[in-house]
């Protein structure tokens, strides 16, 4: 498969893509909010590339990507892979500086430090950090929580013998438990070390649990100072906890993702296949919804009354699919009517056309919006082909057609959070169809307001200037070379 045909398989996700040429060298590493949308434009026309991309375009052979979670991830990914491959096309981000990594010194009674650099001297670093204060926030807790050492002496079991080195005043300000002086042995710091290098992997969880339980161990042996100091590292701890569950850790962890020869599921992937099995339990369905469709209606005081249609494929949005509808044939703000005609001319179309029909369809409402779209799947004949259930907003309850109960999901499951992310999406994408309706509707009012515009005109303008604003933002000349001068001189002087 050359690489124009592996275009078609790239996904809508945040993602690094890296361009190899005939020998096989990455030649190129770069970041991408939507793969697919970013890729696809290195390989227009010639003539509509820079001097510099057609260069680059005319010795790419091969390509290769990732998916990952954000773009965060995929920001500090392309950092780790151009400092790696130093690709040839890759201008910035080859020096060893930007994004910092937190340090654990290869050395007897290893320092932690911030840096910029990473060498590979069997130190072992954790990030890159896309946020400087979130990195020394951390190296704060780890200062306050453990007694480390911040000089630079190499501290020999011989240095140490001899008394080389005498403690510093940190040691004073019992921040350092003075191992210059051998009042710390080496067994007591590394433990320091290993508690260190689980709570900059991400496992405070289990840091809690230890302290707590030291703490109670003190207190029952009476040992009062000694449960109080737990106690103070315990607050610490699960209030660091806290704030990473709120924002993340904000770290891409190189090993995840080293060189990336190896071609793995996204984790992404493996979550939503996850997701859409317990979904498939909790609704007790007895296929997987991996097709899932939901409805949703917008209209304000009945005007400009729209739908719109949402697509997950395995839990995740397929936008390409995503349908919106006007309606035509229901007057004013009935949504009932209208859940049934969008229903209805979304699956007759499918059927028309031979399409595959989803497994779970999700409508975005109580009891009546859910029965008019039963009705509009039964006259179409396909009611016991297609699971459907509604979602009522002020409770996110799950109704079921012919139980006279709704069904409550726990807040916190992922089949509920994936059923209330289709049903805000759908409501998203009706709203922004809505709004853009509007919009066009209130320009085409103001020009077919003015003397000699007429349908054609209206749309010669619109496809020019493709706004109201940017009409009344041109000058005379602009719009006379469009309409000519005297519908130019009406146009210009709209207020």
């Amino acid at each position: 498969m050359n690489v124009r045909e592996k275009l078609a398989y790239l996904p809508h996700d945040p993602g690094v893509y890296r361009y190899l040429d005939a020998a096989g060298t990455v030649i190129y590493v770069g970041k991408a909010k939507d793969l697919k949308r970013r890729v696809s434009q290195y390989f227009r026309p010639p003539e509509q590339l820079d001097r510099k991309t057609r260069a680059l375009v005319e010795h790419i052979d091969d390509l290769r990507y990732t998916v990952v979670e954000t773009e965060e991830d995929a920001l500090l990914l392309e950092n780790n892979l151009i400092k790696q491959l130093q690709p040839r096309y890759n201008i910035l981000l080859k020096d060893d500086k930007t994004y910092p990594w937190i340090c654990i010194r290869k050395e007897p009674f290893p320092r932690v430090m911030l840096t910029r650099r990473y060498v590979q001297d069997g130190s072992l670093y954790y990030g890159p950090y896309a946020s400087v204060q979130h990195a020394r926030r951390l190296l704060d807790l780890m200062g306050s929580l453990y007694k480390l050492r911040i000089c630079a002496h190499p501290l020999t079991d011989e240095q140490i013998a001899a008394g080389k080195v005498r403690c510093c005043l940190n040691y004073h300000l019992e921040k350092c438990a003075g191992p210059c002086e051998g009042l710390f042995g080496r067994e007591e710091y590394d433990a320091q070390i290993t508690e260190i290098k689980a709570l900059l992997s991400g496992r405070t969880r289990q840091l809690v649990a230890d302290c707590r339980a030291k703490m109670q161990a003190a207190a029952a042996e009476l040992r009062f100072e000694d449960a109080q100091e737990w106690k103070e590292r315990l607050a610490l701890l699960e209030a660091h906890h806290e704030r990473e569950k709120a924002v993340g850790h904000g770290i891409l962890d190189m090993e995840t993702y080293k060189l990336l020869k190896e071609k793995s599921l996204p984790r992404r992937i493996e979550k939503s296949e996850k997701v859409v099995a317990q979904l498939q339990k909790d609704l007790g369905m007895t296929v997987a919804p991996r097709h899932v469709e939901c409805f949703d209606n917008s209209n304000i005081q009945g005007t400009n009354p729209v739908a719109s249609c949402v697509v997950f494929k395995d839990g995740l949005p397929s936008k390409r699919d995503y349908r919106h509808f006007n309606i035509k044939t229901v007057v004013g703000a009935n949504d009932y009517a209208s859940m049934k005609e969008v229903v209805n001319r979304r699956y007759s179309r499918m059927m028309a056309e031979g399409e595959d029909l989803p497994q779970l369809i999700v409508i975005d409402g109580g009891r009546g919006q859910l029965g008019f779209a039963l009705e509009a799947l039964m006259e179409l004949g396909i009611a016991d082909q297609v699971y459907v259930v509604g979602l009522a907003k002020r409770m996110e309850e799950v109704i079921v057609p012919g139980d006279p109960l709704p069904l409550f999901l726990d807040r916190n499951s992922s089949s509920l959070r994936l059923l209330m992310q289709i049903r805000d999406e759908a409501h998203r994408f009706g709203i922004t169809h809505h709004r853009n309706r509007r919009s066009k509707e209130q320009t085409v009012s103001v020009l077919r307001s003015i003397p000699g515009v007429g349908e054609k005109t209206e749309q010669k303008l619109l496809r020019h200037f493709k706004s109201l604003k940017k009409m009344k933002e041109a000058s005379l000349e602009e719009l006379t070379a469009v309409v000519g001068p005297k519908l130019a001189s009406l146009i210009d002087s709209i207020e």
